[in-house]
């Protein structure tokens, strides 16, 4: 583990919010928002936004706000909305859009954000959001028009709902969807779910294998990687620590290991009793990886 200080006075009492490849999503508050690179030291300024938009506090976007290839959207959702009001500007653009989604003839009534904080920014133009009954919103983007909500999926049990404590989120490019890891509240029991859209119908179910693939995971970004070397398939790499050593769970023993897990003294234990979780702490992915 290796710790390092980057003089930058911008980020004094910053926050971060999202992260894709090598760029943060940073706030001061809830209104003052920019982008920075870790690696570079770039900053990419953002419009302020308006006072009574501070209720937006679950953010994402679309690509690296440097692309050439595409527009950079940034999206902001309400917390406590239902659904969810959406905040959105296009890099560039000197405004914030904001947009009250609200339809009372909707059938789906109740969609609430979970304490998930990484919604999947698909390539084109939508945005999976887990609900906080295990359900699925879907927002989808229009440039020029304003952007829609559709809802999929059953709740889950209220036995499971309440043994889940955090949830992370990654992109399954292979298989088109979602993954969803579930943490439950005392042990830290978890769970991987599928997330997948067949046409209209919402297919979600329980896997125990990610066969070839290693998750990177934490509240603000997570990936899915197909492994470049033997013995990191089927590994959820967390942001929690054990006596200042990373910890990754094994889906194939059910078991935390710490990264030095190879020595006779290693940490390994089916539960988080003795793990630290830090408030704020992310992967950085290079484009190139």
């Amino acid at each position: 583990m290796t710790t390092t200080s980057i003089p930058i006075p911008k980020l004094m009492d910053s926050r971060i919010r999202s992260s894709k490849a090598n760029w943060l999503l940073v706030s001061h508050g809830n209104r003052n928002m920019f982008f920075f690179n870790p690696i570079s030291n770039d900053i990419i300024e953002l419009p302020d936004l308006q006072e009574e938009y501070e209720n937006i506090c679950v953010w994402t976007f679309s690509c690296p706000p440097d692309s050439s290839s595409s527009a950079c959207f940034v999206v902001g959702f309400d917390y406590l909305g239902n659904p969810p009001d959406v905040c959105i500007i296009k890099v560039g653009e000197t405004n914030w859009k904001f947009h009250n989604l609200n339809n009372p003839a909707d059938r789906y009534k109740c969609f609430f954000l979970t304490g998930c904080n990484s919604p999947i920014f698909f390539k084109n133009n939508i945005v999976y959001v887990l609900g906080d009954k295990g359900n699925l919103g879907i927002l989808t983007i229009n440039e020029n028009s304003i952007p829609s909500w559709k809802f999929y999926g059953k709740s889950f049990l209220r036995r499971r709902l309440n043994s889940i404590q955090y949830v992370y989120t990654a992109e399954d490019v292979d298989n088109e969807g979602m993954l969803a890891v579930f943490l439950s509240h005392h042990e830290g029991k978890v769970e991987v779910w599928r997330y997948k859209m067949n046409g209209e119908v919402l297919e979600r179910e329980k896997i125990t294998s990610l066969d070839n693939k290693t998750m990177f995971v934490s509240s603000v970004g997570s990936c899915l990687k197909t492994c470049i070397a033997p013995g990191l398939e089927n590994k959820i790499y967390f942001s929690m620590f054990h006596n200042n050593k990373g910890v990754f769970y094994c889906l194939v023993n059910r078991k935390y290991y710490s990264f030095d897990y190879l020595r006779i003294k290693a940490y390994s234990s089916p539960n988080i009793f003795n793990l630290v979780r830090p408030t704020s702490c992310i992967w950085i992915e290079s484009e190139n990886d």
